[in-house]
């Protein structure tokens, strides 16, 4: 129960510190293309890997309790860093959304809010991942599920792609950076 009670705690805070950090950049003024040349590459393939049920069975089964949770927590530490990514790439689509959904166009303003609350979504919801995942690096033996990140993680790009498309349609700026 006190476990709970400080993952609750930590994810609030987290919560309130990338919020106010992502409307703070939000401000800063960035165009669209310096913004989507700030998105770095994010290898869902190699994040799944990492979390992958099977493969942590294979190692718990292979290896000796000690170097076991050796192993595991080097797989959660880049875990975590993966999804840092992640939510950094999520906050810069953020940025992208709300500089769209000024625009005339409907479509486009449209297109800007959905990807604006799809981006704040995937950036609390790699945030509750994060601490989900620093728990299972104080306990190896817990588990998470990492389908849903990489999922909404790809959704959100395709919203991203979308509207790059909408945008620029003969420049593809976002399509090249993601």
């Amino acid at each position: 129960m006190i476990i709970t009670g400080v993952v609750v705690a930590a994810a609030v805070l987290a919560l309130v510190f990338f919020m106010l950090r992502g409307f703070g950049a939000m401000h800063s003024g960035s165009g669209i293309s310096e913004l989507a040349r700030q998105i770095e590459p994010v290898d869902l393939e190699a994040f799944g890997n990492l979390t992958e049920p099977s493969e942590e069975e294979f190692l718990r089964k292979t290896l000796s309790p000690g170097e076991f949770r050796t192993i595991q927590r080097l797989r959660l530490l880049a875990a975590i860093d993966y999804l840092g990514g992640v939510s950094r790439n999520a906050a810069i689509l953020l940025q992208l959304g709300q500089l769209a959904r000024r625009s005339q166009e409907p479509q486009i303003a449209e297109a800007g809010r959905k990807l604006t609350d799809d981006a704040l979504r995937m950036r609390m919801y790699s945030m509750m991942a994060r601490c989900k995942l620093a728990v299972r690096y104080a306990f190896p033996e817990t588990s998470l599920d990492h389908g849903a990140v990489i999922d909404r993680y790809q959704q959100l790009t395709s919203a991203a792609m979308q509207l790059g498309r909408m945008q620029a349609p003969n420049k593809g700026t976002l399509s090249r950076a993601m």
